[in-house]
């Protein structure tokens, strides 16, 4: 059967960030597999990335926070996405929106933090030393994971458990499973609308170069 193919999140994912519960559904399983590899397979990915690293720093998350105003612009952008994102989220479950709601997080997923976050700032996670740059790295890219575990937790629950259990999240926050701890709550704080749009437009730039790159085979 197509769960056992593929599992029971991807199969739910797909249905639901396909189209609204209420609207009729043209299943097709190569969308299963591709929502498999896309979205789970990337986000997997983005963990293994952080594991890797967090194991031979031996991180833990036990320093105290990086001071946002002394983090790198792009950690500062990362989080206010994140917290854009959560509050986008909220409101999209609020008002039973379940299909608004995957899409954004696939896209904070595969556009924010795997396209851009992790690939422009592999370098910081490099090297021997643990430097306050490199901490800041840690702590935003594990705040970003922790976050999307508990966001995805309705849609995926195995895959969020899995994710919020592997970061050490259960032990840091004493909770022993992402279904019993608090929903994520926004942070205005953190939140840069300015800072959004002027990455936004980079990122777009990004896109439209690799696109002609592509067109005449540069």
């Amino acid at each position: 059967s197509t769960i056992e193919k593929y599992g029971s999140d991807p199969l739910r994912w797909y249905m639901i960030t396909n189209s609204s519960p209420w609207d009729n559904l043209k299943f097709d399983v190569d969308g299963v597999e591709e929502v498999r590899r896309k979205f789970f397979g990337t986000l997997y990915n983005t963990y293994s990335f952080f594991a890797l690293y967090a194991n031979v720093d031996e991180f833990d998350y036990k320093e105290a926070d990086v001071p946002m105003a002394e983090r790198p612009e792009i950690d500062r952008w990362i989080l206010s996405v994140l917290n854009t994102l959560v509050k986008n989220v909220d409101t999209c479950y609020n008002e039973y929106e379940p299909t608004k709601a995957g899409r954004l997080i696939s896209e904070f997923v595969n556009d924010n933090l795997s396209n851009w976050y992790v690939r422009l700032n592999r370098k910081r996670f490099w090297g021997t030393d643990m430097s306050k740059d490199k901490l800041a790295a840690y702590q935003t890219l594990y705040a970003c994971l922790k976050t999307v575990a508990k966001l995805l937790a309705p849609f995926a629950p195995f895959f969020a458990d899995q994710l919020y259990c592997d970061l050490g999240v259960n032990e840091l926050e004493g909770t022993e499973s992402v279904h019993l701890a608090k929903f994520p709550v926004a942070d205005e704080s953190l939140i840069d609308s300015e800072l959004e749009s002027r990455m936004g437009m980079a990122q777009t730039i990004t896109s439209m170069i690799h696109a002609l790159r592509k067109k005449v085979n540069i």
